[in-house]
């Protein structure tokens, strides 16, 4: 997971996900869980505990828009414009015939990855006592 900072200056930890690949075998499954990836945020939507709702791309909230699994490291790696390398561990993860699942928690919060082995989109929800996001990209392989 990521520390990010709300445009409102809180401070929000935030997993930002990336993928693997089976490089052979990327035109008929984008996703197999073994490789190493790349993903893109493409919508990301935030919910404060008032229920309040945002949306918007990644940088509204000043969120990176390309995450990097480290799928050996168990890792995920996002370049932060202003600052270094932010990492996230990956704390669980289990492949299914529709999709790859990655979970970790960092900063008070908690994550989860789907992300689908035909397409390679993916859904990440993080969600923690001040706010929730809802997360839905796309993954290639590296």
């Amino acid at each position: 997971m990521l520390s990010v900072r709300h445009p409102k200056g809180m401070a929000l930890g935030l997993c930002l996900i990336g993928t693997t690949f089976a490089g052979g075998a990327l035109a008929e499954e984008p996703y197999a869980g073994k490789t190493n990836g790349v993903c893109a945020a493409t919508h990301v939507v935030a919910c404060t505990e008032d229920f309040t709702c945002m949306q918007g791309g990644a940088r509204t909230f000043d969120l990176p828009p390309f995450l990097f699994i480290d799928i050996k490291k168990d890792i995920i790696r996002a370049t932060e414009h202003k600052s270094e390398d932010v990492t996230s561990p990956i704390l669980n993860k289990e492949i299914t015939e529709n999709a790859v699942i990655l979970q970790g928690r960092e900063n008070h919060r908690g994550w989860t990855m789907a992300i689908d082995r035909t397409d390679g989109t993916f859904n990440l929800s993080s969600t923690g006592p001040d706010m929730n996001f809802m997360i839905v990209g796309n993954c290639v392989a590296l």
